[in-house]
């Protein structure tokens, strides 16, 4: 006797909310098991799936019941000595060649497979039931067929109507369309609303600003930018063999409003990845920029007569780049004369600094690459308020809004680290050996394989720019994948110092922190990198927590930054070493020693109560369970009685 596995599907959920095609199934194979009880065991297996399709075989695949099935077969759950019952054989596949090898694959691990509505029955070892099962399927999956191209001349005849006489084509509509009368209706509420988003993105508006300014619960950032690319807005239909047929829907945005959106946005997409230097490969453009905004003209109508790939931003970072006088596009009256009028009209504090370059003849920001976020890793940009305080900014909190770091006064981050790492001996610290010279050379032979390929990537961006095509994404992307191994390689070749090599920094800090003393800060900008890895802000209560990790990694150090009005004092300093298996952890009045997991305090003096809560802070910080903050509140009383 075999045990019967008994499988259901209907295709639409029409039949699942009816139940009636599911029932009918059910009904039959258990009436064609009670009339052949002898054949069958009373171990009755059921398998069943609601809503899906075997036109193209969804119905097999790893998430349905019956492609669950398919992988029990596979691993020897089931086998000879079971039997498949099913209504009929194109419940199991409506597909017509015997290469779609579903039921062969059940035939052959064994199991017998019935098909109650022909009687065929089908076995292994039995080559006539392939001939049938083969004309059957041909039958059904022809059905199936005629079906679907039934269904898709009657969508485009619904879709034509639409676009003749407004008629609905599908109650799925847009948020903004309703049904009146079987005809389209526009709610002027949100379409107001649309076009007001549309005008904002014009202005130069952030999809962010956008949905502040709109100040509805349901307007986020995602809905903006979909809209900004829905072609519904023009009327149109989009089928799916890409096909558009306009006039279905009502329009709401004219075409100039829509194009104008999409190229800033394509803009925006593709300066994400775009270097600085590709503004200036096009010098007739950057004329044309700087005698339209003498015209009188502003940035938005400038971008309007200018190629694709403009933006109102670029065209302000043009006007106040110094290369465009270096590289002989203007001339410096011209030059200076367009900025005095930037400065009179209030631009300068609109554009977003770069802080890997130094802006108006001073250096911004010392610790360019190497100063991140330390909540998401993230880079930094530098920007002023309106008093021309200088703050430090998480671009992924900025852009895509996806980190929750505060914002830091630059001021009182810059003074704290250089007083901290003027006074590290990096010699001692410095342990290298000759075979750093065949890394170093290899490095080195990649880093001038990357110039090349670099150089390569520039003169194809420029050569479609001069051919008047828009500017390829895939060779944006593709060139700052290069730039950013330049930029590793380059980094590593530093790592890769000599004693010799170690830079002393003799300098007086006063001198460092005055902006417009360039040479002096150039200099120390270019020393830090070569023994600073990386740099680490964030925001704790009051408090500003600078992590600084040197290349080496036997010394780190964790400063604790007063972040209250009037503040920006260090109010601890927290040298972490690993010397020998043993890790201290050191502060201004004591130090603990971590050494095989025993955990030992070195104090020649009083012990400072803000130290030891500070350290437990920091530590509490990174891991609240760990064994050193478990340690300083069991000894607390050891603290105590030696705290001042």
């Amino acid at each position: 006797m075999y045990r019967p596995i008994c499988y259901e599907r209907v295709s639409s959920f029409d039949q699942v909310a009816s139940g009636a095609g599911l029932d009918d199934q059910r009904s039959i194979i258990e009436q064609y098991l009670d009339d052949n009880a002898e054949k069958f065991s009373n171990e009755r297996i059921y398998i069943t799936d609601e809503g899906v399709s075997a036109f193209k075989n969804a119905n097999i695949s790893p998430d349905s019941n019956l492609g669950k099935f398919l992988q029990d077969v596979r691993n020897r759950m089931y086998g000879r000595g079971d039997a498949l019952i099913v209504t009929s054989l194109d419940r199991l596949s409506r597909r017509s060649s015997w290469a779609e090898n579903t039921i062969q694959f059940i035939v052959a691990s064994g199991i017998v497979v019935h098909d109650i509505s022909t009687g065929l029955v089908l076995k292994e070892d039995d080559n006539f039931s392939k001939i049938l099962m083969e004309i059957i399927l041909q039958r059904s999956h022809n059905e199936s067929l005629m079906k679907s191209v039934r269904a898709k001349v009657a969508w485009q005849n619904k879709v034509q109507r639409a676009a003749a006489n407004g008629e609905v084509v599908s109650n799925r509509m847009p948020f903004w369309l309703q049904n009146i009368d079987n005809k389209y209706a526009v709610i002027q509420e949100q379409a107001e609303l649309i076009k007001r988003c549309f005008e904002l993105y014009k202005q130069g508006f952030s999809t962010g600003e956008i949905v502040k300014r709109i100040d509805d619960p349901k307007w986020q950032m995602v809905r903006v930018s979909r809209l900004i690319r829905d072609r519904r807005l023009l009327g149109e239909h989009k089928r799916y063999n890409d096909e558009v047929i306009p006039n279905v829907y009502p329009k709401i945005i004219d075409d100039e409003l829509f194009i104008m959106a999409n190229r800033m946005m394509d803009t925006v997409m593709t300066e994400k990845k775009k270097p600085a230097e590709d503004l200036l490969l096009e010098p007739d453009v950057v004329k044309t920029i700087f005698s339209l905004y003498e015209s009188g003209l502003g940035s938005g109508a400038i971008v309007k007569r200018l190629p694709n790939g403009w933006s109102t931003v670029n065209v302000l970072r043009v006007l106040r780049d110094k290369r465009v006088v270096e590289q002989k596009i203007i001339d410096n009256l011209s030059f200076e004369r367009i900025n005095e009028k930037l400065n009179k009209n209030g631009v300068a504090t609109r554009i977003r600094k770069d802080v890997t370059i130094a802006q108006d003849d001073y250096i911004t920001n010392l610790f360019p690459r190497i100063l991140k976020c330390g909540c998401c890793g993230g880079n930094i940009a530098i920007h002023y308020n309106h008093v021309r305080t200088k703050y430090v900014i998480c671009r992924t909190r900025e852009e895509k809004k996806r980190c929750d770091a505060k914002s830091i006064q630059y001021s009182r981050i810059e003074k704290n680290i250089l007083s901290t790492v003027l006074k590290v001996d990096f010699s001692k610290l410095v342990n290298r050996t000759d075979s750093n010279d065949d890394v170093k050379d290899l490095l080195q032979t990649e880093l001038a394989a990357l110039r090349t390929e670099e150089k390569i990537y520039h003169s194809k961006i420029l050569k479609r720019k001069q051919e008047g095509k828009k500017t390829s994404l895939p060779l944006m992307e593709g060139l700052t994948d290069v730039q950013d191994r330049i930029s590793d390689v380059t980094q590593q070749i530093e790592q890769l110092l000599t004693v010799q090599d170690i830079p002393v920094f003799d300098y007086d800090i006063d001198s460092i922190i005055d902006p417009m003393n360039v040479e002096i800060r150039a200099k120390v900008r270019k020393e830090l990198r070569l023994v600073l890895s990386m740099i680490t802000y964030r925001v704790i209560d009051k408090f500003i927590l600078i992590n600084l990790e040197y290349f080496s990694d036997v010394l780190k150090h964790v400063l604790i930054i007063d972040n209250k009005r009037g503040g920006g004092d260090i109010l601890t300093q927290i040298t972490i070493q690993n010397v020998n298996e043993s890790t201290s952890y050191e502060t201004p009045s004591f130090k603990i020693l971590v050494t095989n997991e025993i955990l030992s305090l070195d104090s020649t003096g009083v012990i400072s109560m803000n130290d030891y809560a500070l350290l437990l802070n920091y530590i509490d910080s990174i891991d609240s369970t760990s064994q050193i903050a478990s340690w300083l509140r069991e000894n607390y009383n050891l603290f105590l009685s030696n705290l001042k």
